[in-house]
């Protein structure tokens, strides 16, 4: 299963542009088949997509299917956002709404 990014306030899941196995670009969920890896990268990764104090972020295993939904629930559209509340519900928001 792999691991994302939730934001501790506001629940929101890390995505950004990344490219797929066809070498086209999408806007999704970024997620790491491991744990420390994720920990590792997070301070820089967060960076790089304009965010920062890493602390609030938190690793978090997610089933594949459910990094599946976040990135339909994106609709490839880098100015929306996904949150994941902490009883599970998914909710999306534009870039512009405040989480």
């Amino acid at each position: 299963m792999p691991y994302v990014l939730r934001h501790a306030g506001s629940g929101e899941i890390a995505a950004c542009i990344q490219k797929n196995v066809y070498d086209f670009d999408y806007f999704g969920v970024k997620q790491w088949e491991d744990e420390g890896q994720a920990e590792a990268d997070k301070h820089a990764f967060l960076e790089s997509i304009g965010y920062d104090n890493p602390r609030n972020w938190h690793t978090l295993l997610m089933k594949e299917e459910r990094v599946k939904l976040c990135n339909v629930r994106l609709k490839n559209d880098p100015s929306r956002r996904v949150s994941l509340s902490g009883d599970g519900q998914l909710a999306v928001h534009s870039a512009s709404q405040r989480l």
